[in-house]
């Protein structure tokens, strides 16, 4: 318990360094209580999704999906993913889909980050947060996307987390159709599964060029979603990949 609560707070404090913190921990979705692939839909602009297992409940799974809008002068979005696992054989796996609008003509900052945390043996840790920044007047803005894993008192643990943004400034005034959001959504998802299962392959950590790979390539598959849907051309695309040492 001590250790689960001391490395706990120890990924809050990473999170926190790195963006403004909204509800940072939201209720986790366990396998069999939320089905697989279903996500926890809301509309704020802070969305968060956190996976953390312990010995009674050793495979946790939290999805959550967020569309927003702000006119405000100074809106802020933050979308963050936590995975930790601190528990023998545990697996915990979070991801997060955000996508907001800024309509205001104000300034305007988004935050996107993925933390991964292991302080186990043979357990596995994955995040994944996919953030797509809609402005088309906001002046200036500001976006920061940032991916951190970490590995403590380790045995054969695997963590691994991946941050992509995207940013469209100007452009078209259509907005990401449902059926482009379920297909990145379903992107993502393969994604985080491919990053679990390889770590979970074998005796070998995920190497960093094979997990940049496999990111890389998910990020392509989803701009070419957004830009076919929207019809704007991305501003900036931002990819950060870490696998724990």
């Amino acid at each position: 318990m001590y250790r689960s609560l001391a490395s706990a707070a120890g990924v809050l404090a990473i999170v926190a360094g790195l963006v403004v913190p909204g509800a940072l921990f939201q209720q986790s979705s366990r396998e069999g209580v939320m089905p697989p692939g279903q996500a926890r839909h809301s509309y704020s602009l802070d969305t968060a999704s956190s996976a953390i297992p312990s010995a009674a409940d050793p495979a946790v799974t939290d999805i959550a999906q967020s569309t927003a809008r702000s006119r405000a002068t100074g809106a802020k979005a933050v979308s963050s993913s936590v995975a930790t696992s601190n528990c023998d054989g545990c697996a915990g796996q979070s991801t997060v889909f955000q996508v907001v609008y800024f309509d205001g003509a104000g300034t305007a900052t988004a935050d996107n980050t993925a933390a991964a945390w292991s302080s186990c043996t043979g357990c596995v840790s994955s995040a994944v947060s996919v953030q797509l920044v809609v402005a088309r007047r906001a002046q200036p803005l500001t976006a920061n996307n940032r991916a951190v894993a970490l590995n403590a008192n380790c045995t054969q643990c695997k963590t691994t987390s991946a941050a992509i943004q995207f940013v469209i400034a100007g452009g078209s005034h259509r907005d990401l159709s449902a059926q482009a959001t379920n297909m990145i959504a379903q992107i993502q998802k393969q994604l985080a599964d491919r990053l679990s299962s390889s770590a979970r392959s074998g005796g070998q950590r995920l190497q960093g060029p094979e997990a940049k790979a496999q990111v890389d390539d998910a990020a392509g598959r989803l701009a070419a979603i957004i830009l076919s849907d929207i019809g704007s051309t991305i501003t900036s695309r931002s990819v950060d990949v870490q696998v724990g040492q």
